[in-house]
Order: structure tokens, then sequence, then C-alpha cells
């Protein structure tokens, strides 16, 4: 069975499993039309397991990668199962600008931001 999903019902599913205690309010405000990963940088999802910079490369490093679904917000891959080689966030960072993975059962995420050092990246386990 071929694997289908466009860009947009990822971050349906995204928002659904990880920003699902965030308001309507705050996401049309502050992720509508913009990256998910603001419900990070905005600080509308905040605890102990929010892991951010080389925090998140390590944990992103030591996860459990063997099912993942991978979406790649501004490359012509789109959304895809697996890392198709790029299985560290060392080669992430260099093969892509913006790249959300997601474990196959949505019970973590990492995001390498298109914002060089400033945002990210970003790893959240539920």
């Amino acid at each position: 069975m071929k694997f289908s999903m466009t860009k947009q019902k990822f971050i349906n599913q995204w928002l659904r499993h990880f920003a699902n205690g965030v308001s309507k309010i705050q996401i049309e405000s502050y992720v509508k039309d913009q990256y998910i990963w603001h419900v990070f940088s905005y600080g509308l999802i905040s605890d102990e397991k929010l892991l951010i910079g080389d925090d998140a490369r390590n944990a992103f490093d030591q996860a459990d990668k063997s099912a993942c679904i991978c979406c790649d917000m501004f490359g012509n891959s789109g959304v895809r199962e697996g890392l198709s080689g790029c299985d560290s966030s060392k080669m992430i960072e260099e093969h892509f600008t913006e790249l959300y993975v997601v474990a196959k059962d949505y019970s973590w995420t990492y995001i390498k931001t298109h914002e060089n050092g400033s945002c990210g990246p970003y790893f959240y386990r539920k």
C-alpha cells in the first residue's frame, strides 16, 4: 500500500496530537498561515517534555526512528514514511530547510526549523 498524505492533512494531524491543549484562538492567532512550530516558539506548549537546541538534537538522535512520518515543508518531497537516509539531526540540518518528523504513533515529534540558530530545533515527547 502506498503512503499518501497531503501537507495540510499532516499539519492537521500534528496539531490534533501535539497541540490539543492549545485553544483555537491561539492556533488562529499564532499558528494558522504560519508554522506549526510556533506552538513551541510562542510558549503555547511549554513543559519539561519540550527540548530545544542541542537537547532536542540529542533526543532525536537517540529516538527510535524505525517507524516515522516526515514532512518537508519547503522541499518537493512532501509527506512520506521514513527518513530516507537522514536519520540524524546533523544529516537533517545539512539536507533540509524545514523538516517535521513524527513517530508513526505520534508519541514524539522533532522539528528542524528554517530559523537557523534562533528557533529550534524542537523535540517533544507526549
